[in-house]
């Protein structure tokens, strides 16, 4: 089970249950009905998608040889802890349990949910893997924004309401972002081992100083963004996520390689404090 857990890396899954739970808080901060078992759906479709693509991602890494010289979190394919053939069924099986939550969401999303489940579906495994692996020719900052982003945030949002304006346009797009902030800080510490075994990430192809540029803009544009929420009255709570903001500013300037896994840590803990705020904020409109 400690392997198991190793392996579904638990710091990133943030990053995929978040937006689902801050897209309904702003569907029902007008005071709508619940959906709470759409909510419950898109929480737990989501987490196993976002599962099966660490698992895949553990093994296929492995098998390309990208994990020779690790300096992020241990993997348990590359250090022998789980058997390739193990990690993999892991992989199929919540590929399979995140289909059968998909089921109930593609008969009330109709046929566009369908599609969007099997391109989700699909790249758990072309993540990293196949003739097109976005990680491996510089598209996975361009995955994590829609997918994580847009699609996650819109999408939940057309499952509760039926219908998509502009609010939740803007609520996906900065959630696009601050989720990508993840794999910029995972991709400048891997930037010069990954270009050694070949992996031609989006920080292998930019400099390093353009590449940094690339994460301030992740972390701090979903401010800018609040501007559209500006009427909320508890919106400027959401600024305390600047504390931890300036904090992973820092470790991206400064820092280089393993020293880069507390830049993780800190775009956790700023995700949190600018969703839990947020949602507050959407929530408490409705009591007003």
């Amino acid at each position: 089970m400690k392997n198991f857990i190793l392996a579904t890396r638990p710091k990133t899954l943030l990053a995929g249950v978040l937006p689902p739970l801050v897209a309904y808080a702003y569907y029902v901060s007008p005071g709508r009905e619940s959906q709470v078992l759409y909510l419950a759906l898109a929480v737990f479709g989501a987490l196993f998608i976002q599962i099966a693509t660490n698992f895949f991602n553990d093994v296929i890494d492995h098998e390309k040889g990208a994990d020779k010289k690790r300096v992020g979190p241990t993997r348990v394919s590359a250090s022998g802890l789980v058997p390739v053939a193990t990690v993999r069924r892991w992989a199929l099986t919540c590929v399979a349990a995140g289909a059968l939550c998909g089921i109930p969401l593609i008969l009330r999303g109709g046929w566009p949910f369908l599609v969007l489940g099997l391109i989700s579906l699909y790249l758990t495994y072309g993540y990293t893997g196949g003739k097109i692996s976005l990680a491996y020719h510089g598209l996975g900052e361009l995955f994590v924004f829609l997918f994580f982003g847009l699609f996650s945030v819109m999408g939940s949002y057309y499952l509760f309401a039926l219908r998509l304006d502009a609010g939740s346009f803007v609520l996906a797009s900065a959630f696009g972002l601050l989720t990508t902030t993840f794999i910029c800080v995972n991709n400048l510490r891997d930037r010069e081992t990954d270009q050694e075994v070949g992996k031609r990430t989006l920080a292998t192809k930019m400099g390093p100083r353009a590449y940094q540029a690339l994460i301030l803009l992740t972390i701090f544009a979903p401010y800018l963004l609040l501007h559209y929420f500006r009427d909320l009255a508890l919106i400027y709570w959401v600024f305390l996520g600047l504390l931890p903001a300036f904090k992973l500013t820092r470790i991206v300037l400064t820092e280089k390689g393993p020293n880069l896994n507390e830049g993780l840590k800190f775009s956790g803990v700023h995700l949190i404090v600018f969703s839990v705020t947020l949602a507050t904020a959407l929530v408490y409109e409705n009591y007003l």
